[in-house]
Order: structure tokens, then sequence, then C-alpha cells
């Protein structure tokens, strides 16, 4: 199965939920086509880089999590609630 990853400086793990602010474009269109789609996403804890700008690299194992609740604000950006449910491995 193929997740989008969403690299973050912390760790989820299954059954723990997780508040996100989504303000970036390209995560804002990640999620969005997600909650469209009704998929999950990956959250991987970032091995190097940072969470806003460039692209980070992740860590190997990271937790598939669905979306319980979403709060759109008028300039795009949403404030969510995101539950883990397995971990995985990326290959």
């Amino acid at each position: 199965m193929e997740l989008p990853l969403f690299p973050l400086g912390t760790v989820l793990f299954p059954g723990m939920m997780l508040p996100l602010h989504i303000f970036e474009p390209r995560y804002r269109e990640m999620i969005n086509r997600c909650l469209d789609e009704k998929l999950p996403f990956g959250v991987v804890l970032i091995r190097e880089g940072k969470e806003v700008g460039e692209n980070a690299t992740p860590h190997a194992i990271g937790t598939a999590a669905r979306i319980a609740r979403v709060d759109r604000k008028p300039d795009g950006r949403m404030d969510i609630v995101a539950v883990g449910t397995k971990r995985f491995r990326i290959e």
C-alpha cells in the first residue's frame, strides 16, 4: 500500500490522537486528497531536516493515520485530529 507521508518532529503510535495545524500548500493538498478519497496518510519521524520548508528525511518506520476531525479555515488552512491506526515500514 502506498501512503502520502507527513514527516514530523513527533512520533505517532497506533491508537494515539495527534492534533495538527495544516498550513503548507503541499500538505493542504495532501490532506484534502485524503479527505476526498477517504485515504489514510503516514506520519513519520524526521531523521534529518525540518518540519517546515524543504523535504525532510524520514525514519523508516511510521504509523498510518486516519483523519478523525477537520476544521477548515477561510484561508485554506486546517486544524485536524489524526488517529494512528497501524505501523508501517518504508521500502
